[in-house]
């Protein structure tokens, strides 16, 4: 009986682990192009500003290469990833179209 209560424990203690980490790698980020149309996306820290784009345009219908994203005078470059610009959860973006 004590070693299925161990091991029992040790698996829901596991799982809490994945569970959170899973939970921590997931941002949201909030993108308002200026005319109106606010997007929030859930995305991975270490995802591209490229991927970040493609996720972007399929929510609201634009090519990913016609996007522009900034935050102020800061223009991001779409092989570096949101970590690099260190970009984190519930930050709002500036989205401009090309």
């Amino acid at each position: 009986l004590r070693t299925r209560k161990a091991s029992t424990h040790r698996t829901v203690r596991q799982s809490e682990t994945q569970d959170s980490a899973s939970a921590k790698k997931m941002i949201e980020i909030m993108v308002n192009d200026r005319l109106g149309r606010k997007v929030r996306v859930k995305c991975n820290p270490d995802d591209t500003i490229g991927d970040l784009k493609k996720v972007i345009a399929a929510q609201t219908g634009t090519r990913p290469e016609k996007i522009r994203l900034q935050k102020w005078y800061t223009i991001y470059k779409d092989h570096l990833t949101l970590e690099d610009y260190e970009i984190h959860d519930g930050m709002s973006l500036e989205m401009y179209y090309n």
